[in-house]
């Protein structure tokens, strides 16, 4: 700094004021950078606040949450195994790593003077990604100086600070993941190789310096080479899956040294760095390794394993070379055998070894093999990147950065170009390929095409003397600066633009809705092992050994839901999912959710809790899981109980406009049949067809004929319906919305108990329903009676939901026998509540009912035509339906004549319909239209008639589609979207 302030005091004339500028320039240009980058990524905090309580974004920053409220409690020491995940079985989080939780952790802990509040745990771990997006900044600057020059460097920093790639979405506040500090840490590690290397070419250490122990002469190799070592093992620790570093370390060796060698130079300088740094990384990733085996996601033998391979490789071609000098081979021949030994070696381990050569295969095209598996496309991340996306978010700068990598590439067929740049060309050649698979990766290749991006840029303004000043700047030297600036940078403002206005705007509706209904579940049900007053405890941040089946005590329990919403139910509701994030248990909530009937969906649950003492005794779901625009597909990548195929749950239809062609989806008969749609649309009750008929007809279209939506009708009867559809083989009864194709019966031991407070929005007059929806498994309620023989009776109860103020009625409904007598079982009871709650083991539920059960037989016309129904009523207390009271509750149904001949106008013998319009005869059908036409919503703040497709307004939507039922044919609009 003192000499700086000294330049600017000896300024006298107009030419040092422009040296000083090109001297110093850099050091402004950086910090105004640094300034912008950190604001972008950090202008929107006050979004995550919401009442008072700190969100985050997406799914996984959750459990880093977690596991840095562990780190602080237990400094500085990670979770070990948690079993608060994965019910019933536990996990490791190995695959989170640990290095990004320990550092935030202790920012909190020095914030909070050791001992900070949650709030503030949250606040640093709200702000920590941004921190780290802009830290990327650093080494970046330094890799593009390195690489060319300080303009380089700037450019590469500003490159970073303006392109819309994943490092700006995933190093914005809120997002607190490891994958931006994934970025940080492998760009640092590269920078300490890219040094190493550099300096070995510098010194040329050999092989005799070791022998003579001239410490002094192999003292800046070796010493640089250890930082590199351990910069890759730091980086290994922030993300065990990164391994795939080592192995793109292993082909720029194999490369470099080749390439070395081939250029008449001694491999063995950077042969000698490429030993030690990935021998260090294989001592460190050794000494932390969490189980023994092969694994793509723990710290295991796969880390030092491969570290150690990659610096025997080193140890061997500079070994190699030596052999071939002293046999005076052809140099230009020494890849070529480098190439057919690595071959030999590939076919002998996949003889003898064929498990880990398919391990090592099947990972190497996990990440850079251009596509991915139907499990992984569930994961939005892990989608394939289209390329005019790639270009969006790069624009002219992918080209330039391309065009730099074909300048290392050609450098080796002429003058080799220095090492650390054939680093960065490999570097950025695996990183598109990752990218180009995974779109996750972007958060790499950003790095990546800055730097590149900065070596073009900067080598050409050092060609054109852009910065060789001679007394006061030259027009042509503004006009090149001006150039690159519009060239490189002017096409990234208005995407970047963009992205920074739709992204880091808050947590979005979904956690907010989750937290609503886990909040509740932490204060309105059984604490983890109090089940059934059973008073067990498991400390909520305790230190666990780990295992692979963790041993639950009596009184634990499982909150089973997609595995998207693990996390949440873990550190929102400080319940155990079934499922996770990690994609633990996905298979077995795939299994239940898909589960065609309720006898199905017990016996994945019995699986679940098979050999232990446990049970899953709550469901969640929302809206989007019951959405076929939405997750509803996801489980079927994962369903293991037989083959089904999306196709037969969800057809897809088409609608037209002037814009063009527009997806939209029917639900087939197992689409209602499913248990997730089952729960969330009709919440366990018994849903039945109704006479409206969805309608399309085939239209011409690009490629061949198309489905094209036409509307509804709604007829007097099932029968006319049904014909109809017979007739018209381009239409179909229900199968949109809660209007199911066929009867969808009663489930028995299944319970709304609580809807979130939150709504899902929807466009005005559509209605909403809860976002989310908790239900308990529970053993049931008997209902015995009496009534006439071989007569259907449906039992039915109207249940309050306090969250929306709305009622939905559930109904079950059996055969009586030759004698008349009947039995069922129902999951709702209608009193006693307060009999039963969280202090002694047990739900305070939220829904509850208004009054008994209605049971009752279908209006019937005897021979005088007189309405005729056998009906009673009948409570069941919450002690029997949990399982409590073993008693059964009793009812006999008394004739009733409802009406005498003389005041009906018969229209409907079959009693199908009613006689005058305004109510169906079995009462499926209000008045005023506020029922769903199946029964199983009454409330209209609960109006399940309502299409949960896409709440956001771009689905179709069908309350509308009945209310234009007069024109005939409507007009539809949707956008397809897929988790």
């Amino acid at each position: 700094m003192s000499q700086w302030r000294g330049r600017i005091e000896d300024i006298d004339e107009p030419g040092d004021v422009v040296d000083l500028v090109g001297t110093y320039y850099h050091v402004p240009s950086l910090v105004l950078l640094l300034g912008f980058m950190l604001w972008t990524r950090t202008r929107n905090w006050k979004n995550f606040l919401i009442d008072g309580t700190v969100y985050f974004s997406g799914n996984d920053p959750w459990y880093h949450y977690r596991a840095t409220k562990y780190t602080v409690q237990n400094w500085p020491q990670t979770i070990p195994f948690d079993p608060w995940t994965y019910f019933p079985y536990g996990a490791h989080s190995s695959q989170f790593g640990t290095v990004m939780d320990q550092l935030v952790a202790t920012a909190a802990l020095v914030i909070g003077l050791g001992n900070p509040s949650d709030h503030t745990i949250r606040m640093v771990a709200l702000f920590a990604p941004a921190v780290f997006g802009t830290a990327v900044a650093i080494p970046t600057y330094v890799i593009g100086r390195r690489a060319s020059n300080r303009f380089g460097g700037v450019v590469a920093v500003a490159m970073l600070a303006f392109a819309g790639s994943t490092v700006l979405a995933r190093g914005t506040v809120g997002f607190y993941d490891h994958q931006i500090a994934e970025a940080l840490f492998m760009t640092i590690a590269v920078l300490a190789t890219m040094v190493a290397v550099s300096v070995a070419e510098e010194e040329k250490p050999v092989w005799e310096l070791f022998q003579a122990r001239d410490a002094e002469a192999v003292r800046r190799p070796v010493g640089w080479a250890l930082v590199a070592g351990f910069a890759t093992a730091v980086y290994v620790w922030t993300w065990p899956p990164g391994v795939f570093l080592i192995g793109i370390l292993g082909v720029y060796y194999l490369i470099e040294l080749s390439s070395q060698y081939a250029h008449g130079e001694s491999p063995e300088h950077v042969a000698i760095v490429g030993a030690i740094s990935l021998a260090t990384t294989g001592v460190l990733t050794l000494a932390s390794i969490e189980e023994i085996g092969i694994s793509a996601t723990s710290l295991n033998l796969v880390q030092p394993g491969l570290a150690f391979a990659v610096a025997a490789g080193c140890v061997f071609l500079a070994w190699l070379s030596r052999e071939w000098d002293a046999r005076d081979f052809t140099r230009t021949q020494y890849p070529l055998a480098v190439a057919g030994i690595l071959a030999v070696i590939a076919g002998v381990t996949a003889v003898a070894l064929p498990n880990i050569f398919s391990f090592f295969v099947d990972q190497t095209l996990r990440v850079v093999g251009l596509d991915v598996t139907d499990t992984a496309a569930t994961i939005g991340e892990a989608q394939p990147l289209d390329p005019e996306l790639l270009y969006d978010k790069y624009r002219f700068s992918i080209f330039i950065a391309l065009t730099g990598v074909s300048y290392v590439l050609v450098g080796h067929f002429f003058d080799k170009p220095r090492a650390e740049l054939t680093l960065l060309g490999v570097w950025t050649v695996f990183m598109l390929l990752a990218t180009l698979t995974q779109q996750r990766f972007d958060y790499y290749l950003g790095v990546a095409v800055a730097v590149m991006t900065g070596l073009v840029v900067g080598q050409f303004v050092e060609f054109a003397q852009v910065f060789e000043f001679e007394g006061d700047i030259e027009t042509y030297q503004l006009l090149t600066i001006l150039s690159i600036v519009l060239v490189v940078f002017a096409p990234l403002v208005y995407p970047t633009a963009i992205f920074m206005e739709t992204s880091g705007g808050g947590p979005g509706p979904s956690p907010v809705a989750w937290n609503q209904s886990l909040g509740w579940m932490d204060e309105n049900t059984p604490e983890e092992g109090n089940f059934a007053g059973v008073g067990n405890d498991m400390p909520y941040y305790g230190t666990f050994e780990r295992t692979e089946n963790f041993d639950y005590e009596e009184g634990f329990y499982g909150v089973l839901s997609w595995w998207d919403y693990g996390h949440w139910i873990t550190t929102m509701g400080q319940r155990i999912p079934n499922a996770n994030p990690f994609q633990q248990g996905a298979d077995q909530a795939a299994n239940f959710l898909l589960a065609g009937d309720e006898e199905q969906a017990n016996e994945v649950l019995e699986r679940m809790s098979e050999g232990n003492n446990t049970e899953t005794r709550y469901v969640m779901v929302d809206w989007q899981m019951a959405s076929p625009f939405s997750k509803y597909t996801a489980p079927f990548q994962f369903y293991s109980d037989g083959n089904i195929s999306v196709g037969d749950y969800v057809s897809t239809k088409y609608t037209q406009s002037q814009s063009g062609f527009s997806r939209f989806f029917t639900q087939e008969a197992p689409y209602y049949n499913t248990t997730m749609v089952r729960l969330y649309r009709f919440h366990g009750s018994r849903a039945e067809a109704q006479p409206i008929v969805f309608d399309w007809e085939l239209r011409s279209a690009q490629g061949g004929q198309v489905p094209v939506v036409n509307g509804t009708q709604r007829f007097d009867t099932m029968q006319q319906a049904r014909e109809f559809v017979e007739n018209d083989r381009t239409s179909m009864v229900g199968g949109f919305g809660p209007y199911p194709t066929g009867d969808v019966p009663a489930m028995e031991h299944y319970r709304l108990v609580q809807g979130s407070d939150r709504s899902t929005p929807r466009r005005p007059g559509a209605g909403t329903t809860n976002w989310v929806k908790t239900f308990e498994h529970v053993e049931g309620g008997t209902i015995q009676g009496d009534g006439p023989a071989n007569a259907t009776v449906t039992a039915s109860v109207e249940m309050f939901v306090p969250a929306s103020n709305g009622t939905f009625t559930y109904r079950q409904q059996v055969q009586t026998g030759p004698d008349g007598e009947f039995e069922m079982t129902v999951p709702y009871s209608s009193t006693g509540y307060d009999e039963y709650g969280p202090e002694n083991g047990y739900t305070n539920v939220s829904v509850r009912a208004t009054g008994p059960y209605t049971v009752e037989t279908a209006r019937q016309f005897n021979e005088s035509a007189a309405v005729i129904q056998y009906n009673g009523t009948v409570d069941v207390s919450e002690g029997q339906v949990i399982g409590q009271n073993d008693s059964v509750s009793e009812v006999s149904l008394e004739r009733q004549v409802l009406a005498p001949p003389q005041d009906i106008n018969v229209t409907d013998p079959n009693g199908t319909d009613s006689p005058n319009g305004t109510d169906s005869p079995n009462g499926t059908d209000s008045p005023n239209g506020t029922d769903s036409p199946n029964g199983s919503d009454t409330g209209s703040g609960d109006n399940t008639s309502s299409d949960f497709a896409d709440p956001a307004g771009t689905g179709v939507d069908p309350a509308t589609v009945l209310s234009l039922l007069g024109a005939g044919v409507v007009s539809l609009a949707a956008v397809g979207r897929r988790h």
